[in-house]
């Protein structure tokens, strides 16, 4: 019998488990550097037009970032060391743009533009609409991750300083601390963008990724699309690898228990009325600029029936390739968290492999399994060319989620329960059963709605890979927004954020209820 004391030790299998669920989870990418032995595919990939939009993409990346840092880091600050009115309801509402597709928010100020009579060259489209569309995305990221920064600071350490100099000292004090992890956020969240086709297609500043689709979509060119998304993946990976070795080893340490009192938020008389005024003022930007700009052709006409007729088409779809994705990634991802345990190092090169994959772009993955499928024989059909295709694509690409929480849950778990099990001779499987899997359920709930949500903002992966007939609702928006009257397009969008925002809340109660007390 297996002694449960196997969770709170050394050994090889953790090395064996850690090597094959990466493996894995990079196994798409082997058809493509096959294709590498073909030369053609790689002339001409970076031609004139691809430069341009590469470099078109690294300046978006380039501002997204500096504005993310410049609002999110104080603004994550704020929202650790005061309390506020709603300061919860609004903080989880600047979750929202995380969980939709970025092409969801360029509609929206598209449509606004065109409401408000602006002509093509403003700030609500082209380069600017890019930036505040990438923005609204990059925002959450940074914000939550100081806030999460600033409560790991201990209450000895911020009374220490409020004694020192006030409030004021204690505020650049904190931002001092958090600016590194801050800093590398931003940075990392400016090099997701540039994986990201959706925002800049529809404003009229198409991107690297943009172009990878077109190859693929329009000019049905599968080498020529092969070689510009290994080209941009090149570029992505020089970019993360550094941001990534950095933030891996504090992420690592965060994500365990540490036996120190956390900072509180403590209220403050000016700030009750300032912080919810800059908190609702990030909120327009990101969130209700857009969503005014579904609205406005709903106000000519309302073609609920018809929205709902495509919504109820496409549900099955969305829901399928989201329950898959969920599943695997989530199963996926604490197992790699179980075998990574509390080695520090281990830890790092989890998280460090796991925000490579998450940065890579979606297509990449998808393009290895249409090659995999090409030379595949038939009765590999119902692994390669299905819903499942799609699901296990989705699944590879954003168990990074999963992992993560499944290293906090794990990480804040007792080790003396594992001791404790094998003194009294407890079953490995009992142990899983009826204590660590208790345990991280709720983590697991929640990590399994994110993943969800998530995977179904994917529009690149689906588009690439789902059988003919059996668009997601977000593909479906994304085919016909182009040609489908405004109203529809708008009220698509409605219904899309609508459900998002619900299953959110609904993460949110989950974790906050089920969460177990020690």
């Amino acid at each position: 019998m297996i002694s449960c004391a196997i969770l709170e030790r050394q050994g090889k299998w953790r090395f064996v488990v850690l090597a094959a669920g990466l493996f894995v989870a990079f196994a798409p990418l082997l058809p493509l550097l096959w294709t590498l032995r073909d030369t053609s595919n790689l002339s001409g990939v970076f031609d004139a037009g691809f430069r341009a939009a590469l470099l078109r993409s690294l300046t978006v990346a380039v501002a997204v970032t500096i504005i993310a840092a410049t609002i999110g880091i104080p603004t994550g600050i704020l929202g650790a060391l005061y309390d506020f009115p709603l300061r919860r309801l609004l903080l989880a509402l600047l979750l929202l743009p995380l969980l939709v597709p970025s092409f969801l928010w360029a509609i929206g100020l598209s449509m606004l533009r065109r409401a408000a009579g602006l002509p093509p060259d403003t700030i609500l489209s082209g380069f600017g609409g890019t930036v505040i569309t990438f923005t609204a995305l990059a925002m959450p990221l940074v914000i939550f991750i100081s806030l999460a920064a600033a409560r790991a600071i201990s209450a000895s350490q911020t009374d220490a300083a409020r004694l020192g100099g006030g409030e004021s000292h204690l505020f650049r004090s904190v931002a001092k601390s958090v600016l590194p992890i801050g800093m590398s956020t931003a940075a990392l969240a400016g090099v997701l963008t540039l994986s990201d086709p959706g925002a800049g297609q529809i404003l009229g500043f198409p991107g690297a990724a943009s172009e990878v689709l077109t190859s693929f979509a329009a000019q049905y060119d599968l080498g020529h699309a092969t070689g510009q998304c290994l080209f941009l993946a090149g570029v992505v990976l020089l970019l993360a690898l550094p941001l990534t070795m950095f933030v891996a080893p504090k992420l690592a340490a965060g994500l365990l228990a540490r036996d120190v009192t956390p900072t509180e938020a403590r209220g403050r008389r000016r700030l009750a009325w300032i912080a919810p005024i800059l908190f609702c003022v990030l909120l327009a930007a990101t969130t209700v600029l857009p969503l005014a700009g579904f609205v406005q052709p709903l106000l000519r006409e309302t073609p609920w029936r018809r929205a709902l007729a495509e919504v109820y088409r496409t549900l099955g779809n969305t829901s399928a390739y989201a329950l898959i994705a969920a599943v695997i990634a989530t199963v996926g991802g604490f197992v790699l968290a179980i075998a990574a345990g509390r080695d520090n190092k281990l830890r790092a090169t989890l998280l460090a492999a796991l925000v490579i994959i998450f940065a890579m772009p979606p297509a990449l993955g998808a393009l290895g399994f249409i090659y995999a499928a090409n030379v595949s024989p038939a009765e590999l059909d119902p692994l390669l060319r299905s819903r499942f295709t799609v699901g296990l694509e989705l699944a590879l690409h954003s168990f990074p989620i999963a992992a993560i929480f499944g290293m906090r849950a794990i990480g804040t778990a007792s080790p003396s329960w594992a001791e404790a099990a094998a003194v009294h001779g407890v079953p490995l499987r009992s142990y899983f059963r009826k204590v660590l899997c208790r345990w991280s359920l709720p983590a697991a709930l929640v990590s399994a709605l994110l993943t969800a949500l998530l995977v179904t903002a994917d529009v690149s992966s689906v588009l690439l890979l789902h059988p003919p007939g059996e668009a997601s609702l977000p593909l479906a928006i994304f085919s016909v927004m182009a040609n489908a009257p405004e109203p529809l397009v708008g009220a698509l969008c409605l219904f899309y954020v609508a459900g998002a925002a619900g299953i959110l809340m609904l993460g949110l109660m989950v974790f906050h209820f089920a969460r177990p007390k020690r």
